[in-house]
């Protein structure tokens, strides 16, 4: 696949798109493609999914059912949401139980790149401060929600979860993975969350077992 990227005002080269690794059948990883220490193989899509409030789940899960949205400049029949994944799919397998402590070190961003960093100093933090110093709360809102979204080309590509359709609020809102663990659980990541008017760049309390969209960032 091929990526749009660009080096945005916190100096960092970001993916403009979401990440869209996965598909109908297995895929073999390694360290000189994918960002991760060993091999990896990667589910295929949709084959299961770890429940709500399980306390193990080894098996990571991804889905790419999705609604294509009409963005101008990104080419005909591309798919713009890209993929679902849950922690452990998102972590390549480092991630998978609900008593891991720390968030992951590899996952299934190309090789030299990353998922970003989620807490109050963290890249979606920063972003968002650098694009306006003056912010002083964890969501944004009105002109710097515009302008947030506007750099990241950030798109409402809704989640993926058990007992929801697929593609559950696709249009209302959309939820990044970070590399980084919440406080509030063990099971809780902090993410970036959008909706249609605001932004909080270290949303946190999404649970491990949720599909959600991957962001990467080079190293």
């Amino acid at each position: 696949s091929v990526y749009y990227i660009q080096t945005l005002a916190d100096g960092n080269c970001w993916m403009l798109e979401n990440l869209r690794l996965g598909g109908d059948s297995t895929m073999a990883l390694t360290s000189i493609d994918s960002n991760i220490n060993t091999s990896y193989t990667l589910p295929a899509s949709g084959v299961t999914y770890f429940a709500d409030n399980t306390a193990s789940y080894q098996t990571a899960a991804i889905n790419t059912d999705y609604n294509e949205t009409t963005v101008t400049g990104y080419g005909a029949g591309r798919n713009y949401i890209g993929t679902y994944y849950n922690y452990c799919a998102a972590s390549a397998g480092t991630v998978c139980t609900d008593t891991e402590t720390t968030g992951d070190t590899f996952n299934v961003c190309p090789a030299n790149w990353t998922m970003p960093s989620g807490d109050a100093t963290g890249q979606y933090s920063n972003l968002a401060t650098v694009l306006n110093s003056t912010v002083t709360d964890d969501t944004f809102s009105s002109e710097l929600s515009t302008i947030y979204r506007y750099h990241l080309s950030l798109l409402l590509s809704g989640l993926f979860r058990s007992g929801q359709a697929q593609g559950y609020n696709q249009g209302t809102l959309g939820i990044s993975w970070s590399i980084t663990q919440s406080s509030a659980k063990d099971t809780n990541m902090h993410t970036l969350r959008i909706d249609s008017d605001t932004v909080n760049p270290r949303a946190s309390h999404h649970f491990r077992y949720y599909g959600l969209s991957v962001r990467c960032i080079l190293q």
